[in-house]
């Protein structure tokens, strides 16, 4: 039995695996047949989501989006009162590493953000407003996710989005119309994670079982106008975004999944077509794009570009911090607070320190190993994996024997200890006669420059200091 069940687990394994090389595969095709057809001088579509497909690629953009801006101050596929046109232009510019709030001569996240109506809705148009588009509403939240800002009006906008919502569980691109749509459910998928919601919430539960009862056995849709592949690809990176596999259980029917329904609409170019036996089609091959790329990343491109960018209201450009913060935001091992705030002043308890400390010395790994060596640390606790890394390390003990005291704060000198103790330099930091026991470490610690200015070994570590001195141990 045990034998028969380790053979079925390796061939799921295997069967992944193949899965996953063939995306990748047809990603690379992808990205060549997009490059080429973006950059000729007859290609007049939108920029703005090619720009996000080749920039997640990692291809250069920087002639792309240069095109783009001028589009913009020209006034190009861009209307000064169309908020979907500032809303693209958003994620585009943030895409090549543009700042948005100055991309060709407009402050685009500013204007988005005007156009938000008093009941939470983002405006059809910028100034002129207007509450009928679904898409105006779900791509203002994107684009203003994406650029690293708090969603203004949060409670208000997630209200709206629900309320147009219909009775079949799915979403229509007007409010007028009742009859809904799998592209735009697949967008406000993304929505609602961008809006801080996840699979549970009722709204989604029902938005994806709208979209799994127009799911046929090879797993490609068969909702209204028929198939295509834009309405897998935008599912999939609703799926994404909230954390579901689009190849795995969800998704998965008799003959297929989400990634194998999008593959088969690929041409032997690497191009995509809009029907699985259509022509090659420019919109159809960078929404694919995308949709692969989130597959293959195993994340979101909107979840990615929001950390790179993410902006706290509380830390100002000239804040001793504010790189440090930035750039450990950006790989995830400090987060910020639903109000778009950082609390850089706040003291950091033990339990949060470990949780720095673990993920800022071993990126990219799964915590799931739970240590049982302190009786103030239950297996249930939301830093037992963390805890239990540093203390496999070295580098945190407990206050006493089977107490780590995860609640009190840190000082500033058990941070620098930790951290000498992280380059293996506690040999080094041995103090001299009637030195603090902290002394030497804060001494080692001066010279390899991880002291955050205004230190004070006896004071608890605020979460901008952590910050400081967790960043300079990276350099």
């Amino acid at each position: 039995m045990k034998k028969s069940i380790a053979l079925l687990l390796s061939f799921a394994l295997t069967m992944i695996f193949c899965l996953q090389a063939a995306a990748t595969s047809n990603l690379n095709s992808t990205v060549s047949y997009l490059q080429k057809t973006v950059s000729a001088s007859s290609y007049d579509g939108m920029m703005d989501w090619p720009i996000l497909g080749l920039s997640a690629a990692g291809k250069d953009v920087s002639s792309l989006i240069s095109r783009r801006e001028n589009q913009i101050r020209k006034g190009e596929l861009f209307s000064a009162d169309k908020s979907t046109d500032y809303q693209r232009s958003i994620i585009g510019a943030i895409a090549a590493g543009k700042d948005p709030r100055n991309f060709g001569g407009y402050n685009l996240v500013e204007e988005v953000k005007k156009s938000q109506l008093s009941n939470g809705k983002f405006g059809d148009g910028i100034s002129k407003g207007g509450s009928n588009l679904v898409n105006a509403h779900i791509w203002g939240i994107i684009s203003l996710y994406t650029a690293g800002e708090t969603i203004p009006n949060r409670d208000k906008a997630l209200k709206w989005l629900v309320d147009q919502q219909n009775a079949d569980g799915g979403f229509s691109i007007d409010t007028r119309v009742k009859s809904s749509d799998i592209d735009m459910t697949g967008m406000v998928l993304i929505a609602f994670g961008a809006l801080g919601e996840d699979k549970n919430h009722a709204a989604v539960k029902k938005a994806m079982q709208y979209l799994k009862n127009q799911q046929g056995d090879t797993g490609d849709f068969t909702g209204w106008g028929g198939s295509s592949s834009e309405s897998l690809s935008q599912v999939i990176q609703g799926s994404m975004m909230l954390g579901i596999d689009p190849a795995g259980s969800e998704w998965s029917k008799k003959n297929g999944n989400l990634v194998t329904a999008l593959l088969s609409y690929r041409k032997s170019d690497g191009s995509f077509s809009h029907a699985v036996d259509g022509a090659s089609n420019a919109i159809a091959t960078y929404q694919a794009l995308m949709a692969l790329g989130d597959y293959n990343r195993g994340e979101s491109i909107y979840k990615k570009l929001r950390r790179e960018n993410l902006r706290f209201s509380d830390v100002p450009q000239n804040h001793f911090a504010a790189t440090a913060i930035k750039k450990l935001a950006a790989e995830g091992i400090v987060k910020g607070f639903p109000d778009g705030t950082f609390q850089p002043n706040t003291s950091v308890k033990r339990q949060e320190f470990a949780t720095m400390t673990a993920l800022t010395l071993n990126k990219n790994k799964t915590f799931t190993a739970i240590t049982r060596d302190f009786r103030d640390v239950p297996a249930s606790h939301w830093a037992n994996p963390y805890i239990k890394v540093v203390a496999d390390q070295g580098l945190m003990k407990g206050r006493s024997t089977g107490i780590f005291a995860p609640e009190e704060t840190i000082t500033g000198a058990e941070v620098m200890t930790v951290l000498i103790h992280a380059l293996g330099l506690e040999s080094s930091a041995k103090p001299a006669a009637g030195e603090a026991w902290y002394a030497g470490y804060v001494r080692v610690a001066n010279r390899r420059g991880l002291l955050y200015p205004n230190f004070d070994a006896t004071k608890p570590a605020t979460r901008a200091q952590c910050a400081y001195s967790l960043e300079a141990l990276l350099k």
